[in-house]
């Protein structure tokens, strides 16, 4: 009662014989092909990361100067503008020189805003940006249906 085709077992059919062995060669070059991309892209990958890690070795000392720098900046702006309080604490009353030297840096702060703000480039809409991407000289040549 169960013929010898069972559900179990897959149906030969007379071509599989040729076909096997091609699939199997296609199936073998397939894998061989992936290895190869995967080894591409992780050397690829791993030396682009040696030459970030070595760029930022090499500009680590500069990157300490520079937040040294800014620190003693803003210690030192922090110190004129306690002293600008202190000389002016001395022809008003200390609270109200206080709080005009801080409006003066309030004022001073957004002036900088602004005019950052006005130098900004101008955003570029997505349809210009698409239309300044380069096109492969021979895209028409290859692909003469695409859009």
């Amino acid at each position: 009662m169960s013929s010898s085709s069972g559900p179990d077992r897959p149906r030969h059919r007379f071509f599989d014989r040729f076909t096997e062995p091609i699939a199997e060669l296609a199936r073998e070059k397939i894998e061989n092909a992936e290895d190869r991309v995967r080894e591409a892209v992780q050397a690829e990958i791993d030396a682009v990361g040696a030459s970030v890690r070595r760029r930022a070795v090499e500009i680590r000392p500069s990157a300490i100067a520079f937040a040294a720098a800014l620190l003693l900046t803003v210690f030192g702006l922090g110190l004129f503008t306690t002293a600008a309080v202190l000389g002016l604490s001395h022809v008003l009353e200390p609270w109200l020189s206080a709080l005009l030297v801080g409006a003066a840096l309030i004022l001073v702060a957004g002036g900088l805003a602004a005019w950052g703000r006005n130098h900004l480039p101008e955003p570029t809409p997505m349809s210009v940006v698409r239309a300044r991407e380069p096109v492969h000289p021979a895209g028409e040549q290859v692909h003469p249906w695409a859009d």
